[in-house]
């Protein structure tokens, strides 16, 4: 397993659930910056880095444009996103599937026939209800509730402890804010904020 990634706190986090699943981590790539590491000799920069037969990976960044920036740089590399990387401790529903290069972290919970898009991560504690759909590069914060039968576009962030209410759809691009409680559908590329959520400038 690689953690391809930027300077950020989260990189911690996946090298942690690679420990907990029995994942070796052979390297940590920095791009732009160096990633938090647990275990510094193991970064290389993106320069120094040629992949061997080791070539699965994961992109460690928050940002969803970033976390596809990171994706694609990668590929072009010869790279291949890993398997999905689920934290042991998170609990998905038996028909749940999840993509390539996703991470789902410690404490989450995933419902009953909810798909997860390639490149997605949802963050420790999130809560997913049945039907839910993350399209790929999605983001959601730690302890977000996403009632069920939620569509979430490519690229959303969802925030910190934000509430979507059942049967909404979000769009592409979107930003969700921390703590807001969202009741009806999102449009893409809009930025919501409050209780209830109202579009922003």
């Amino acid at each position: 397993m690689i953690l391809f990634g930027i300077h950020s706190p989260i990189v911690v986090e996946y090298e942690e659930t690679c420990r907990r699943l029995g994942l070796a981590v052979s390297a940590g790539i920095s791009v732009n910056d160096t990633p938090r590491m647990v275990d510094g000799s193991k970064i290389v920069s993106l320069d120094e880095f040629e992949p061997g037969e080791d070539r699965d990976f994961i992109a460690c960044a928050f940002k969803p444009q970033r976390r596809k920036e990171l994706i694609e740089m990668a590929q072009a590399r010869g790279m291949v996103l890993c398997e999905p990387l689920i934290d042991p401790h998170a609990i998905l529903a038996r028909t749940v599937r999840v993509g390539e290069g996703s991470f789902v972290n410690a404490a989450a919970v995933v419902g009953a026939v909810s798909m997860i898009g390639n490149g997605v991560l949802v963050n420790r504690a999130a809560s997913l209800g049945h039907h839910t759909v993350l399209s790929d590069y999605v983001s959601v914060g730690p302890g977000a509730t996403l009632a069920g039968n939620i569509h979430v576009g490519e690229g959303t962030i969802i925030g910190a402890g934000a509430i979507v209410l059942p049967d909404i759809r979000i769009g592409a691009n979107a930003i969700v804010a921390a703590g807001s409680l969202v009741r009806k559908d999102v449009p893409d590329g809009a930025f919501v904020a409050g209780n209830p959520a109202k579009e922003r400038a």
